[in-house]
């Protein structure tokens, strides 16, 4: 791992020590500045110097990085490089959920954590225990309505159905900001404070769902980590190994399977409901089978089913309440996809789709897709057409650009065909597409 954030940049970007040096004279050129940058104070600066004020705002120009996360944050915590989790303590989890606080530029594509720490970071998780979590908090009281209130609130918001224009996002991020603000206080006693965290866990769990499906994946994976945080200091076990799949899940989408199978094994040493250990046996399945590991794929599916089989209402978390033989069946169908079985594929996601709760329409969108993708694969090209334009119409639906980018993709992906339901397919999806 690099020593420093900006080692890490100029890495990504390929650029020698000279070659940002010259990128930043000529910014400088730009803004009507002179400079005298060279390769030696980029050394200094990656070795522990800080940057002036007049070179550290040279440098957030070039990065594209907006003047409002220079002012909140210090050198070099400002640029946008990967960070390290922090630990699972009082004043780890205070700082982890400080971060999804602070102003950040929309990166789409980048990731905060790198692989390495991110699988530390559930594997620290695996072996703490939060025995002492409490050790910083003084005792002194908080308004019991207003934690009430918090937590019904949190509760109604995670609940809420979120299309476009929906306000939720926003209450959501409001009631975070005020369930972090409260804990930072530490003004609770040991119940309250577990209480707290628990709503700032669930909170920021949604938040980091509405992020992944913007497609924000750093911001994503941010407020995951937060919850993570949160819900270790509640001691919801479930809740935080239900967020670590989603990290688990967010690396597969992102065709990083290795590291969600290592994040998926940490995960799921601490869980104490069958319907959390259904989801990551699931999520493990999905890994697996892109790695083309039939033998482990089928191994993780029968669990989840097992583990499915056994999950009783009243003991299920609110977290994987939504847990079903759908999806299962559905998930199911994706890996069978992917290891070459497109008519084994068309049966499972098919099931999942017949039984799928309707108002969850980006799984529908997604299991669409998956769905036209094996129709095509079995050359069924009007299958594959009417599967994808309805996928498409539920994606624009839901607002969620993650969805709508998976089904683009797709059709895309047909343009060097000339079966007629694919060109009417094209051309309906650039009508849509266009509004």
């Amino acid at each position: 791992m690099d020593r420093h954030p900006l080692t890490y940049l100029r890495r990504q970007r390929h650029w020698s020590m000279g070659d940002l040096a010259r990128l930043l004279r000529t910014e400088a050129r730009a803004l009507g500045l002179r400079s005298g940058i060279d390769r030696n104070r980029i050394w200094r600066w990656e070795t522990g110097t800080t940057p002036t004020a007049e070179s550290q705002v040279l440098l957030a120009c070039l990065l594209d990085v907006p003047a409002a996360v220079i002012a909140q944050l210090p050198w070099p915590h400002w640029l946008p490089a990967f960070e390290q989790p922090a630990e699972f303590s009082p004043s780890g989890s205070r700082a982890a959920l400080r971060e999804v606080q602070v102003t950040r530029m929309d990166r789409r594509s980048f990731l905060v954590f790198s692989s390495s720490a991110l699988v530390d970071a559930a594997a620290n998780w695996a072996r703490v225990e939060p025995d002492h979590l409490n050790r910083a908090l003084d005792g002194q009281g908080i308004d019991a309505e207003l934690l009430e209130w918090l937590e019904q609130r949190a509760s109604e918001l995670s609940a809420m159905p979120i299309g476009l224009g929906s306000p939720v996002p926003a209450l959501i991020d409001a009631h975070l900001h005020t369930a972090i603000e409260l804990i930072a206080q530490d003004r609770h006693t040991l119940p309250q404070g577990r209480r707290l965290h628990t709503v700032a866990a669930n909170l920021a769990h949604r938040a980091g769902w509405l992020r992944f499906d913007a497609d924000r994946h750093a911001d994503a994976q941010r407020h995951w980590q937060a919850a993570v945080h949160a819900a270790h200091q509640a001691d919801d076990r479930d809740l935080a190994a239900a967020t670590l799949s989603d990290l688990a899940y967010q690396a597969t989408w992102l065709a990083r399977p290795a590291d969600a199978i290592r994040i998926l094994e940490h995960a799921r040493t601490r869980t104490r409901t069958p319907a959390v250990r259904s989801l990551l046996d699931v999520r493990r399945a999905r890994a697996c089978a892109i790695l083309q590991d039939r033998s482990a794929t089928t191994h993780a599916l029968a669990s989840a089913e097992t583990e499915l089989e056994r999950m009783r209402p009243q003991s299920t978390p609110a977290v994987v309440s939504w847990m079903s033989l759908a999806d299962v069946n559905a998930d199911a169908g994706r890996c069978w996809l992917d290891l070459g079985d497109p008519s084994r594929a068309n049966a499972a996601i098919g099931t999942g789709l017949a039984e799928l709760d309707p108002r969850r329409a980006r799984t529908k969108a997604v299991f669409l897709t998956y769905r036209a993708e094996g129709a095509l694969h079995r050359h069924d090209a009007a299958a594959a057409a009417t599967d994808a334009r309805t996928a498409l119409d539920t994606a624009l639906d839901s607002g969620a650009a993650r969805c709508i980018e998976l089904v683009s993709a797709f059709i895309t992906r047909l343009d060097q065909r000339n079966e007629q339901p694919l060109l009417e397919l094209s051309e309906y999806a650039g009508t849509r597409l266009a509004r």
